[in-house]
């Protein structure tokens, strides 16, 4: 037991492998995308949602193994910022514009997550067509 923070300290007998971190980003994509996309995708496209996952899927798989080859290359974990970075260094104002859509990214996604995550909680109620509340929801939510 640590006498300042309370907690246990274990120390880590190795380093996230492969197997590890996919896990993780499969955990987030699957859970992510099913959570928010599934209903709206059957909605536009109905019968053929399972394909439009399966080219996402593909995609994703692609963008993996870019990720891994970067990473092996380069011997570092970073992510789009930083591979790019260390592909062009002298292109200061390009890596901007990548470390930039990358938080977009990440806002546009949290924002997604919220937004859907208010209309199943709201669901039940005669307010859950309501797109103002089912906004002010969502802000709750992220904060």
């Amino acid at each position: 037991m640590s006498s300042k923070t309370g907690g246990i300290h274990r120390k880590r007998n190795k380093a996230l492998g492969v197997l590890e971190l996919v896990a993780i980003a499969l955990g987030g994509m699957i859970g992510g995308g099913i959570f928010t996309v599934l209903g709206i995708s059957v909605a536009m496209i109905g019968i053929l949602t399972p394909i439009a996952f399966l080219v996402g899927g593909l995609l994703a798989i692609l963008a993996v193994y870019s990720y891994i080859k970067l990473a092996v290359y380069y011997q570092d974990e970073g992510a789009t910022y930083a591979f790019f970075k260390r592909t062009f260094p002298h292109s200061d104002f390009a890596a901007a514009l990548i470390g930039w859509w990358v938080i977009f990214g990440y806002i546009s996604t949290l924002a997604l997550y919220a937004y859907t995550f208010a209309s199943y909680a709201i669901s039940g109620f005669d307010f859950a067509s309501n797109e103002w509340i089912r906004k002010a929801v969502a802000l709750f939510i992220i904060a």
